[in-house]
């Protein structure tokens, strides 16, 4: 495609020419070029399919009262943009933690600290790194694992789980 029908085609003038309008333009670049034709043919084909659309779009904002779409002001937008940075920001922070969460009671249990052995495409173990595959360290264990292994070993055999107010089961009773 020349320069000239690309500046034509974007409305521009070329060549000392007035713009010319779309259909006009693709039958033109058909006619010069017919390896462009099947692409002109889809092109028109879209633009029919849009005028079409438009046609019916306005013939049913005649029957039915539209609601104009609200203006967003600058400042209004750039309160939002600074909300949507404070929250990002949050979230991140929110994944740094529970990474760091992920890591510390991966350490304690041996696993991989990124799949736990459920990915084969796993770059750190190749989805070998389950749960006692790794060493495991036994200060973290003991930090992490021991409160909870103690609680288990004091509970009565007949406590029975309770349902908190989330409608979550707690097992805590057991």
């Amino acid at each position: 495609m020349t320069d000239v029908m690309m500046q034509m085609m974007l409305g521009g003038q070329g060549a000392g020419m007035p713009a010319a309008n779309l259909p006009d333009l693709l039958a033109t670049l058909a006619q010069r070029d017919p390896r462009m034709q099947p692409l002109v043919q889809q092109l028109q084909a879209r633009l029919a399919a849009r005028e079409n659309n438009a046609e019916a779009v306005a013939e049913e904002e005649d029957t039915v009262a539209v609601q104009e779409p609200e203006i967003v002001e600058p400042l209004r937008s750039m309160e939002q943009g600074q909300k949507l940075k404070r929250l990002a920001k949050t979230m991140f922070v929110e994944v740094q933690a529970l990474r760091s969460r992920n890591d510390m009671l991966a350490d304690a249990l041996g696993a991989c600290h990124l799949c736990w052995g459920d990915d084969q495409s796993c770059v750190y173990c190749a989805g070998q790194g389950s749960i006692g595959a790794y060493l495991i360290d036994p200060q973290v264990f003991n930090d992490v694992i021991g409160p909870a292994t103690e609680q288990v070993m004091r509970r009565s055999s007949f406590a029975r789980s309770q349902t908190t107010n989330k409608g979550e089961t707690n097992h805590a009773g057991l």
